[in-house]
């Protein structure tokens, strides 16, 4: 479900608007304490460079998960600090939003649910990607932090199929028995495969509530 579009701009010497892109990937920035950005799921353009911490400008590739992140941030006027290093995946992403990346950890970068395997100036991303950056305080990853994913799938015929997950570990679970609210009126539970089939008319708001260990959750407009 896509619920909201905004211009980018390239974190570059002279900042370039990107026209909105209404099938763009989505981005989400979350930290421990808070949602830096997209809480709810926010198509964003990618920026083609960006400026490393000694403000030297690099080249991009399209549709990068770097240039997503650097259009995101020149856009709302938030901080972001990459570390160019030509043999660790191009950049180092140490710091988003004024927020910098946990000295005993760093910021994961979770697309479609599941941890990125290539960094982020060489992960093109297509128009149906989730992207979703995570303060991690564990370079394990399996202690998390972890962070509510939620899709939607109108079937066509007066309902509506909710998919929550859990990310941030080395595999997304199913957030199954976590309450799942919609229009706040509806409540249900998750069930085993972590879905629940509602019949709802749009429009429609869902979300699926956060826990201790979860630091994020997302909310869906239909």
């Amino acid at each position: 479900m896509r619920t909201r579009t905004i211009l980018a701009a390239a974190a570059f010497a002279v900042a370039i608007i990107v026209p909105a892109q209404a099938n763009a990937a989505t981005l989400r920035v979350v930290t421990p304490t808070n949602t830096i950005f997209g809480a709810t799921p926010t198509q964003v353009g990618s920026a083609r460079a960006y400026l490393d911490s000694k403000g030297k400008s690099h080249a991009l590739k399209r549709n990068t998960a770097l240039g997503q992140l650097a259009a995101a941030t020149a856009y709302t006027g938030s901080p972001l600090t990459a570390v160019y290093a030509a043999d660790l995946c191009g950049a180092l992403i140490t710091r988003i939003g004024g927020i910098s990346a946990p000295k005993t950890g760093y910021w994961a970068l979770v697309v479609n649910n599941n941890l990125a395997m290539v960094g982020a100036a060489d992960l093109i991303l297509k128009k149906t990607d989730e992207v979703v950056w995570i303060a991690d305080n564990d370079y394990s990853s399996k202690n998390g932090p972890f962070v509510y994913n939620l899709d939607a799938k109108d079937n066509g015929n007066g309902t509506v199929t909710f998919s929550g997950y859990k990310i941030g570990g080395p595999k997304p679970i199913a957030a199954a028995g976590t309450l799942l609210s919609v229009s706040g009126v509806l409540g249900v539970l998750l069930d085993a495969k972590g879905q629940a089939t509602v019949s709802v008319a749009a429009p429609w708001t869902a979300s699926i509530g956060s826990t201790s260990n979860i630091i994020g959750s997302e909310t869906l407009n239909g």
